[in-house]
């Protein structure tokens, strides 16, 4: 500077994001703060303030344009490090829908019909006859299972329905003997119609009898496991020998597991935001990363027609052809939908709503 004058600024954050502005001219030190006062408690005497400030306005209006520019260009790069500490929010304008806006959710593929087979009576497996994988007709025969106590049961109960059997036919012929003599009115009516109730007693005794035997004859039936449904083996966990046994479906081991795959439902969650928009008999389009070749054509078969009160996403169940066989249960599966849109309805943009897309 000029007469050999030093000159030197320096930036000094405080606590409350303030800063002061330190000159040194010939020595004398000058310190403004940014808010533009002037502090006796920063170290300076009210005349030692004076005298730098005519020495400023001695120096010349080049001078003190200079220090002012350099207090501006200070208190800009002050004001810009507080607006970079702000936090940045993202806002975004509702839209109309976009009728080409397709909805994709995932689900995943199960077969129509799946049921277990179960054991009805007590054994063990005599022997199997179908394994995973094989193809059955409903009603065919997948194992058969011996059941020992069962027979024995059996052949009890029908040698105690003999007695009640023995005991009505006498108690018929009885009646018959007591006809004739009413007729000849040898005996009292009262006297016939004890024979008459006695029979009719003898008549339930080999009535339950016989309802014993036949129920255990229909569990003798059930040694022969047949499938319920046509369709496919989907697993077996019984081996020769396995024992088994009637119960629940809880307490009782699956024995197998049947499969109709020929035609699989789709079990999907639908945002509350489209719920409206989803109806029975919509079409679909069904994807699977397995075969990233291949669309397949499903339908809206039903609804839950209520949202979940947890997550608010309402239940649908989308109906899909598999008459190639190339799905199998299980697989993971995105469904498209096309929903009907409201032209009076407002969305966020796409890009801020997932599983959406154009």
């Amino acid at each position: 500077m000029a007469n050999g004058a030093l000159a030197q600024m320096r930036v000094t954050p405080t606590e409350n994001r303030s800063s002061k502005i330190v000159c040194l001219v010939n020595d004398d030190p000058l310190v403004l703060r940014s808010s533009g006062l002037l502090h006796a408690s920063d170290g300076f005497t009210i005349s030692q303030a004076k005298r730098a400030a005519m020495h400023i306005i001695g120096r010349g209006a080049w001078f003190r344009k200079a220090l002012l520019t350099g207090l501006v260009l200070v208190n800009a790069a002050l004001a810009t490090s507080v607006l970079d500490q702000r936090p940045i929010v993202s806002v975004v304008s509702a839209q109309r829908p976009n009728k080409s806006a397709d909805l994709v959710l995932p689900g995943s593929t199960q077969a129509m019909p799946e049921t277990a087979v179960h054991a009805r009576t007590n054994g063990y497996v005599r022997q199997w006859y179908v394994d995973i994988g094989a193809k059955v007709e409903a009603g065919q025969l997948l194992a058969e299972i011996e059941t020992p106590e069962l027979d024995w049961e059996l052949n009890q109960a029908r040698a105690r329905a003999a007695q009640p059997l023995a005991n009505l036919d006498l108690a018929l012929a009885t009646l018959t003997r007591w006809e004739e003599l009413m007729e000849k009115k040898v005996v009292s009516p009262q006297e016939f119609e004890e024979k008459k109730a006695a029979t009719d007693a003898r008549q339930a005794e080999f009535n339950v009898a016989q309802a014993n035997v036949r129920r255990l004859e229909e569990l003798q039936g059930f040694q022969k496991i047949v499938s319920p449904v046509a369709g496919i083996i989907t697993a077996r966990h019984i081996d020769n020998g396995t024992p088994v046994s009637s119960g629940s479906a809880g307490q009782s081991p699956e024995l197998f597991r049947v499969a109709n795959t020929d035609t699989f439902l789709v079990y999907v969650t639908v945002p509350h935001t489209y719920a409206r928009a989803i109806v029975v008999g919509q079409n679909a389009r069904v994807s699977f990363r397995e075969i990233p070749e291949e669309i397949f054509d499903a339908r809206v078969v039903r609804t839950a027609d209520a949202l979940d009160p947890a997550s608010h996403t309402l239940l649908t169940e989308v109906q899909v052809a598999n008459a190639d066989g190339q799905l199998f249960p299980g697989m993971y599966a995105e469904i498209k939908f096309a929903p009907l849109q409201n032209e009076n309805s407002t969305l966020p943009p796409l890009g801020a709503q997932p599983g959406v897309s154009n």
